[in-house]
């Protein structure tokens, strides 16, 4: 009998009121200025400093926030967001995040007709084949919200269209854990 040893931790939330959350996303990003730098391809506000909106958006995600806390069983604050516009062109190399705590990607312009969702690659070998999965959600579309481990290797394919993909990425820390904390 299968019998699972760990629990790979992922969710997926539809957001509610999509079309006025997404003006007011798009509008808090058109205040920012999004850069390309040398070794980014493509555009993002990541690295900028006293970004006001972190609040903002905990608040217009709430009920989505919530759902999620509830499901994880984690008390979570969104510690940093940003957003990025994929270009003709562009795309972003595998990385990840932090070694703890979990992170999620917002589908704010996203036309599955001709753009790739995110690929997720697997923490460990499949031990049958000794090879990486690498993964992708199914049937993405605008407003979609993804919600995985922070540590996880995460990359996006090119865009080959002239159609920009732009997501809003965010960071959540758990509360520290009680026998973790300095007393």
């Amino acid at each position: 009998m299968k019998t699972p040893l760990f629990e790979y931790p992922s969710f997926r939330y539809e957001i509610q009121d999509w079309e006025f959350k997404k003006k007011a996303l798009l509008g808090k990003m058109r205040e920012e200025k999004l850069k390309r730098t040398s070794f980014q391809k493509f555009e993002t506000d990541r690295q900028q400093d006293g970004k006001s909106y972190i609040n903002y958006f905990s608040e217009l995600l709430r009920p989505e926030l919530i759902k999620f806390c509830k499901e994880a069983q984690v008390t979570c604050s969104m510690t940093d967001a940003w957003f990025v516009r994929y270009q003709r062109g562009d795309n972003q190399l595998i990385h990840n995040h932090r070694g703890w705590g979990f992170s999620g990607i917002i589908y704010l312009e996203y036309d599955p007709k001709v753009h790739t969702p995110t690929y997720f690659v697997a923490p460990w070998q499949d031990p049958r084949t000794d090879t990486t999965n690498v993964v992708c959600p199914a049937d993405v579309k605008e407003g979609d919200m993804i919600i995985f481990p922070s540590y996880t290797l995460h990359y996006v394919n090119l865009n080959e269209t002239r159609k920009r993909r732009t997501v809003l990425s965010f960071d959540l820390l758990p509360q520290t854990p009680e026998h973790r904390r300095n007393k």
